[in-house]
């Protein structure tokens, strides 16, 4: 069974430990990571399209013999084929090409709809969101030809965050997507390891979560780069919770990441606060809402006093 739109809840998330444990002769990174989905989310819609083209003056992409075109509302994200979501679905028709039912069921043109809430380059996966959702959406329009898994292996060729988010953004998108073969293996959270492709379901740590995002952005390239110098964590030290080996990089070059993070850690009384990702999003961790709802008034003074900072009380593992 084909659809010609789905909408589905693109989820951040968040890293509540992060080990860098070396290089790998590839150039990537080998990581130990236990990641766990929020509440925050874009929300990111597909639909096949019959009217030609042309009527549309949006970005767009031919991906494959497919006009594909954006619409958001976001100004900062990439409008060619650097957003994940163009990437997304070029890997997803290149695994489908020898599928002959599936190349029947697209039709020459997509629409896809992104309104964003996350924000960009924080550490978070917002574009990996965007990338597991399309992923997750074109296989329910086109009659489920993937399973979870490898849907997973799919979008690990081009984002080392997607798998996990597609394993994630399956559990929390479980009711759309009903009937998915692997689907009850999703979870919430999960450790990670290899470059982010070893995914692992693991039992939720729920909590209440300030984020804050300091208006700044960090390349993760750069940060990973930065550690062939800085040195990585002890193998047998992997596996603990709220550490973030980034942490060694992106306080030191970011200020305005370094000083958010101390105003939280002084002034907002959670239990724990640690940076997510390669930063410089901030989070602070609560096991009681009225704390964190006292956290959240605390960082307004902040807030207030410089606008480019976001922040926002949500939640994880819940």
């Amino acid at each position: 069974m084909t659809m010609d739109k789905i909408t589905l809840n693109a989820h951040a998330k968040i890293n509540l430990s992060l080990e860098i444990t070396g290089k790998r002769p590839d150039g990537y990174h080998d990581i130990v990571s236990f990641m766990q989905g929020l509440g925050l989310h874009d929300v990111l819609s597909i639909e096949k399209c019959t009217e030609k083209a042309t009527k549309y003056k949006l970005p767009h992409c031919t991906v494959n013999g497919i006009d594909v075109y954006l619409c958001t509302d976001a100004k900062t994200i990439p409008t060619d084929m650097d957003n994940l979501a163009f990437r997304a679905v070029k890997v997803f028709t290149d695994a489908a090409l020898d599928e002959k039912a599936v190349k029947r069921s697209l039709t020459d043109t997509l629409l896809i709809d992104i309104r964003k809430d996350l924000p960009v380059s924080a550490g978070i996966g917002g574009g990996s969101a965007n990338a597991a959702a399309c992923l997750l959406g074109l296989n329910e329009m086109t009659g489920r030809p993937f399973t979870l898994r490898q849907l997973m292996d799919i979008g690990g060729t081009f984002g080392a965050d997607v798998p996990f988010s597609t394993f994630m953004n399956a559990y929390r998108n479980r009711d759309v997507l009903e009937g998915l073969e692997g689907l009850e293996e999703a979870s919430d959270a999960a450790w990670t390891g290899g470059i982010g492709d070893l995914v692992e379901a693991a039992q939720c740590i729920p909590r209440y979560v300030v984020m804050a995002n300091p208006g700044t952005a960090v390349l993760t390239k750069a940060a990973y780069k930065a550690f062939d110098e800085i040195g990585y964590t002890d193998d047998q030290t992997a596996g603990k919770l709220f550490v973030n080996d980034m942490e060694k990089y992106t306080l030191k070059a970011d200020p305005k990441a370094a000083t958010l993070k101390r105003f939280m850690v002084e002034r907002l009384d959670a239990d724990e606060v640690l940076m997510s990702g390669s930063g410089p999003t901030m989070v602070a961790y609560y096991k009681d809402i009225t704390k964190a709802g006292k956290g959240i008034a605390a960082l307004a003074e902040m807030v207030t006093t410089d606008a480019s900072i976001r922040a926002w009380l949500t939640d994880t593992g819940l």
